[in-house]
């Protein structure tokens, strides 16, 4: 397990993405290969058929008779890598060698901060860096929730923010309850998104300052009539704790 920077070409790509990635070793051959999955509509001529990634030893061992030639139909990314042997049966220490560190804290930092710039793609990059070395973090869960709001993606928001309230203390429930909230009134369905909303509310949600993409969900909260501008009323009477800025919602604090 571990990540993948690979270049991309497509209308709305970035230059360059970095991905999680599972990898499987063949021993024979030694062989890293797995699929990529790359943000919808890039591409990748690092890539083969379907996302596929091939990572072959730089130096083959030495084998009786001529190596064996790839068929032509397995297009494979010729990346030199070092591989070293695996020990003996443990699957776990050749994938833990494999991982990369990821430096949480920034990377939270970073995607929370394309947020703010309504970057989702560049958002949920560093998110993924995240949860690809803990599958529970609860910034990153909803970071990436609002991430795929931005992308229109409603039903992936709801479950990367459902994942948050599963897994996150109280504060990062009550921030994924409030996106649900603005998930739900886009996708027209006021009551699901008001109940969501209260729950923000009653959780100790409180709208941050100067953030200019909730102060947009905001708005459109408030047009909603009396019993949504109530409710967020209540929560603008609160005052946020010092240096406690919510978690997935473009702030620039995990």
């Amino acid at each position: 397990m571990g990540t993948v920077t690979v270049c991309q070409s497509g209308e709305a790509c970035e230059l360059t993405g970095t991905y999680p990635v599972l990898l499987v070793y063949n021993i024979e051959d030694r062989v890293f290969a797995g699929r990529v999955k790359l943000e919808p509509g890039c591409g990748s001529d690092a890539l083969g058929d379907k996302g596929l990634l091939v990572l072959r030893a730089a130096t083959p061992e030495p084998t009786q008779g001529a190596p064996a030639t790839p068929q032509p139909a397995e297009r494979q990314a010729q990346v030199p890598v070092q591989i070293a042997p695996p020990s003996s049966g443990s699957a776990a220490q050749v994938a833990a060698q494999r991982r990369e560190a990821v430096d949480v804290p920034a990377a939270l930092k970073l995607g929370h901060q394309a947020l703010a710039a309504k970057n989702a793609l560049g958002a949920t990059q560093q998110f993924q860096l995240v949860l690809a070395q803990d599958k529970n973090n609860a910034s990153a869960l909803t970071g990436m929730g609002v991430a795929s709001f931005l992308r229109n993606q409603q039903g992936d928001a709801l479950r990367y923010l459902e994942l948050a309230r599963n897994v996150g203390n109280l504060q990062a429930r009550a921030e994924a309850s409030f996106w649900m909230a603005c998930v739900r009134l886009a996708e027209r369905q006021p009551k699901p998104a008001q109940d969501a909303l209260r729950r923000a509310v009653k959780e100790g949600w409180s709208p941050p300052e100067d953030n200019a993409l909730v102060d947009r969900e905001l708005q459109r909260l408030s047009g909603e009539g009396p019993l949504f501008e109530q409710l967020l009323k209540e929560a603008r009477g609160r005052k946020r704790a010092q240096g406690r800025d919510p978690q997935g919602a473009g702030s620039v604090s995990p």
